[in-house]
């Protein structure tokens, strides 16, 4: 049995955008990014799902990292320099049952007050409980270029 367009597009999940969905979603990725700069464990727990898990592509030459969300919160609680992470432009898509979102959105982070990388994230949400979690994050970056470590401060 072949595939029309039809078919497939009757197959492919709807997404909805409600504004408030999407506002709910953008305030948890906020807070989650908040809680990364401030190291702060008990705001995390606001915004995460500690058993998560998380793929993390650092700059070259370092290889990827993997691990759940539970353990990067206690590896970022440990780290001795200041963090700064910014996104802006967020895309979010919601599951028409509305309990399964993404927010893919560019990144920089500054470490000690200065543009150390830059790239894209992609958090997964879940709402639980009438709330939405972030279960998971992937990230790829690079170094920044000159220009961009003037012009993302």
């Amino acid at each position: 049995m072949g595939w029309s367009l039809s078919s497939l597009a009757s197959a492919l999940p709807n997404f909805s955008q409600s504004p408030s969905e999407v506002d709910s979603i953008i305030a948890v990725i906020k807070g989650f990014v908040s809680a990364l700069n401030s190291k702060d464990t008990i705001e995390f727990e606001k915004y995460c799902v500690r058993a998560g898990g998380m793929s993390l592509w650092p700059p070259a030459p370092t290889t990827p990292r993997f691990c759940t969300i539970g353990a990067f919160v206690e590896h970022i609680a440990k780290v001795e320099d200041e963090i700064e992470e910014r996104i802006w432009d967020p895309e979010v898509k919601v599951y028409e049952s509305g309990n399964l979102a993404a927010v893919w959105a560019p990144f920089r982070a500054k470490i000690n007050g200065v543009v150390n990388h830059v790239g894209v994230e992609l958090f997964v949400l879940h709402k639980l409980n009438g709330k939405w979690k972030v279960t998971g994050l992937a990230d790829s970056c690079r170094r920044p270029t000159e220009e961009e470590k003037i012009s993302l401060l």
